[in-house]
């Protein structure tokens, strides 16, 4: 399982360096499209896409059912909060609203990729309509699954904020890592939802990086 996370952690530092992560992601949307399976379907043993059953494979190496009243899996409940929408949002509310000329900058700039990055994430949940493997699990939950919403917003968060403050890097990529490493670990999406749920939050954030001058000119 931590083999597996920490495998998962280093491709996506690799990742956060490219220039290619937006062709990347949509090649991962549109070969994904065929996900509108019923949940049961995806665990059919006759399934034949190899996607889908080494994604399926991988949550059920990390996700145990017997887990959930566990000091770890109580961790990650609160881990998982660090890709929260709601936490993001407030982020950039304060940032935006208070401190120096620099702290507002660095708001303009996280507000813009997180609004950049909702956008995309909200239509390729409803492109592509893949069911949450909590459907199978019988819990109620907002069915769209891919791409992991919390795992952008935190992948968005440290992308924006290793630009702005470099010596923070390793932090909060650890950080992101671990909150969609947390979404797997809860049952609450697949390793593909979460991957390109990162995928989504980085290539976001470089976008609006690569043009902050008139991002920052903006006034709202």
């Amino acid at each position: 399982m931590f083999s597996f996370f920490f495998f998962y952690f280093f491709v996506l530092q690799a990742f956060a360096m490219s220039t290619k992560l937006i062709c990347l992601f949509c090649t991962l949307l549109f070969s994904t499209i065929g996900l509108r399976l019923p949940a049961a379907d995806y665990y059919s043993p006759y399934n034949s896409n190899l996607l889908l059953r080494m994604d399926n494979q991988l949550f059920d190496a990390v996700y145990d059912a017997n887990s959930v009243e566990t000091v770890p899996y109580k961790l990650m409940q609160g881990v998982t909060h660090f890709g929260d929408p709601v936490a993001i949002l407030g982020v950039c509310a304060l940032l935006t609203t208070y401190g120096n000329d620099d702290v507002r900058k660095t708001g303009k700039l996280l507000t813009s990729a997180f609004t950049l990055s909702a956008l995309t994430i909200w239509s390729s949940k409803k492109i592509v309509g893949r069911r949450r493997p909590l459907d199978r699990l019988k819990k109620k939950e907002p069915p769209e699954s891919f791409p992991s919403g919390h795992t952008n917003c935190a992948f968005v968060l440290a992308t924006t904020l290793s630009n702005r403050y470099p010596r923070w890097k390793i932090p909060l990529y650890c950080a992101a890592g671990l909150a969609g490493f947390s979404r797997i670990y809860l049952g609450r999406h697949y390793p593909l939802d979460v991957l390109a749920g990162a995928l989504v939050g980085i290539s976001s954030t470089h976008l609006i990086l690569k043009y902050k001058q008139p991002v920052l000119s903006w006034e709202f």
